[in-house]
């Protein structure tokens, strides 16, 4: 087994007192003090995460768009300068490789965002692509920078004191899914209104070298560092998907409730056929949400689903939901079974207790687009 890899912010989660984890190959925290506190303080003022784990390729040349375009679900090639695309890689069959951001930086440079457990994967992936199509190259440049995660109400205003004035202005006609480059700590400083918590929010590509100078500038401003464990919380009340989870290679985006993310009126993209033979047939299986009535039924991963005595599905994603104060989880169920408003019975331990379909996300009363 080869050693977990360090984030070069990984000496100031020791100094806060962070717990530990290994994930994806990578050293990160799972909780500073407390997922429940942490998530709360998204949702209600601020909150920082280290996602430098996660991995970042430029695909660069002429043939980049037209090579993205192929690769992805998405029409990467009608992005303008600074936009940002979420999109997925597919086999095939559908199956979803995993799930990305790609952003144009300029003409012939994308900025390619991707999970880190696929990181090695993806990047073979893509690269044969390129390959096969010629035009275009791939360069791996995670170990460059960190990567910072400013997310909640208040990022805005804490990331603009960090800015000089105009940067400042700037900052604020950034719109969700752009990016732009800042002055930051006297550096040219790429900045992204992205995440993946449901608040207004930012991720900052920081030199590696000055991760630790921004994190502790966070930390004076007041900013709660936040694990593993809130990130989790926060997405799955948005209903936002998590690879290995919502989705993964036995599925398509189709059934994942993503469609959105595909452009079937493309010349042509990896998968596309599969894609357009399933819409034909009709999609039998459909991803959903599940609720508990109260927050001390907390749903769980694997956790079986039944309807009528008969299992049905078993859960993909499930925990606590702390913002609506109750379990809520996730489940590819019969489309039969798939309506808002259908009851089913879910295996907590050795009792049945009634869950009900709901439509995603759970929580609506996010800032994301603020």
């Amino acid at each position: 087994m080869s050693e977990l890899k360090k984030t070069p912010l990984y000496d100031q989660h020791l100094a806060v007192g962070s717990k530990i984890v290994p994930f994806a190959g990578w050293r990160l925290p799972v909780s500073v003090s407390g997922i429940i506190e942490e998530h709360e303080a998204v949702r209600g003022a601020a909150g920082m995460f280290d996602v430098s784990h996660m991995g970042r390729f430029r695909v660069c040349g002429q043939g980049a768009a037209a090579a993205l375009d192929y690769l992805t679900t998405g029409r990467c090639a009608a992005l303008e300068d600074g936009k940002f695309l979420y999109t997925m890689l597919l086999r095939e069959d559908g199956g979803v490789i995993d799930d990305l951001l790609v952003g144009r930086e300029r003409d012939g440079v994308y900025l390619v965002v991707v999970n880190a457990a696929n990181a090695d994967k993806d990047l073979e992936h893509m690269e044969a692509g390129c390959g096969e199509l010629g035009g275009c190259s791939l360069e791996d440049i995670t170990g460059q920078f960190a990567l910072v995660a400013l997310q909640g109400p208040d990022s805005r205003q804490i990331l603009k004191n960090l800015l000089s004035d105009r940067d400042a202005g700037r900052l604020e006609q950034l719109a969700y899914y752009w990016m732009d480059r800042y002055e930051l700590l006297g550096e040219d400083t790429l900045i992204s209104r992205t995440g993946y918590t449901g608040e207004l929010g930012y991720e900052i590509f920081v030199r590696a070298e000055k991760a630790g100078d921004l994190w502790r500038e966070l930390l004076e401003s007041g900013v709660k560092p936040c694990g593993l464990g809130a990130r989790d919380t926060l997405r799955l009340e948005m209903g936002y998907a998590l690879y290995g989870h919502e989705l993964d290679s036995e599925h398509t985006p189709l059934e994942a409730g993503l469609g959105w993310t595909v452009d079937l009126s493309k010349d042509d993209f990896i998968g596309k056929a599969a894609l357009v033979q399933q819409k034909a047939e009709g999609i039998g299986t459909r991803l959903r949400g599940l609720k508990t009535s109260t927050a001390r039924q907390i749903p769980r991963p694997g956790y079986g689903i039944r309807h009528k005595g008969k299992l049905v599905a078993n859960l993909v994603s499930g925990g606590p939901a702390p913002s609506l104060g109750a379990g809520i989880g996730t489940a590819f169920l019969p489309a039969e079974l798939a309506e808002p408003g259908t009851k089913l019975e879910m295996e907590l331990r050795k009792n049945m207790v009634e869950v009900e379909v709901v439509r995603q996300p759970f929580y609506r009363q996010g800032t994301v687009k603020a």
